[in-house]
């Protein structure tokens, strides 16, 4: 065999050999590159150092991150925060929660709990509301804290009972603290009652709740009324009182009806 060509194919060969070498080299360089990025990504400092939770007050918050392994040490790249969140929010006391990673060593949770308004009752018995209808637990039975809604004719499928009840508890929680712990709300007769420092009033459907219990608190501040009188609020902007002896069955003048035509002398016309 001819030396120059023995000598070219020597050549060629050894410089296959230093590619593969060098190939080989930078895959392992790579991987160790990658080994020492996932080994700091777990490491003590990329973990959670301190997991900060506030708003709570009756969740399970604090048990609901134990299962879910958000505790200090956890690796923050392992926390999944729209799955944590999804479990912060299966307790009935959460409203909304965000979880915040704050790199390199931080979790920041933060909960936003619903607020007990009102005792419900309706056709499967009593329970604690938010302002949103939600039932809270305990749900065994009323105490003296909050005031009370009657809706016992009306059950949980029945599809008026959502409005129905918020329309309500807007109407408590609009109230002072004082003044709504004793007061309670019926359904009586497809309209909405209410018993409020002792007075009956009449509210009629659940609309305007927020301004019927403002014009009530205006109007008992304001007024002096006869004991045993009723204060209707059909519209809050025309609220009114009927005497005892009315006992609330009569209609308010609230102002809608047209007057009667009138003739040249000003006298109501005849038939």
């Amino acid at each position: 065999m001819d030396p120059r060509l023995a000598e070219r194919r020597k050549q060629v060969a050894e410089e296959k050999a230093k590619q593969t070498v060098r190939r080989l080299l930078r895959f392992l360089m790579a991987l160790a590159f990658l080994g020492l990025v996932v080994w700091f990504v777990l490491s003590p400092y990329m973990s959670a150092g301190e997991v900060e939770l506030t708003g709570v007050e009756h969740s399970d918050s604090a048990g609901i991150l134990a299962r879910s392994e958000v505790v200090p040490g956890r690796p923050l790249i392992l926390i999944r925060t729209g799955e944590v969140e999804a479990a912060l929010e299966e307790d009935p006391w959460v409203k909304d929660a965000e979880v915040e990673l704050s790199w390199p060593d931080r979790v920041a949770v933060r909960v936003t709990e619903r607020v007990p308004r009102a005792w419900v009752e309706t056709a499967e018995g009593w329970s604690l509301r938010d302002d949103e209808g939600v039932a809270l637990p305990p749900g065994d039975g009323p105490d003296d804290s909050l005031g009370r809604i009657h809706l016992a004719s009306m059950s949980e499928q029945n599809p008026d009972l959502v409005p129905t009840m918020v329309g309500a508890i807007e109407f408590l929680a609009s109230l002072p603290e004082e003044m709504a712990r004793d007061a309670s709300v019926r359904l009586q007769e497809g309209e909405l009652w209410a018993t409020v420092a002792g007075w009956e009033v009449r509210l009629g459907r659940a609309a305007e709740m927020r301004e019927k219990a403002l014009a009530l608190v205006m109007l008992l501040e304001e007024e002096q009324l006869e004991e045993g009188s009723v204060i209707v609020l059909l519209a809050p902007t025309r609220p009114s009182v009927l005497p005892p002896a009315n006992g609330g069955e009569e209609e308010p003048d609230t102002g809608s009806e047209e007057p009667e035509e009138e003739g040249e002398s000003g006298e109501p016309e005849g038939p």
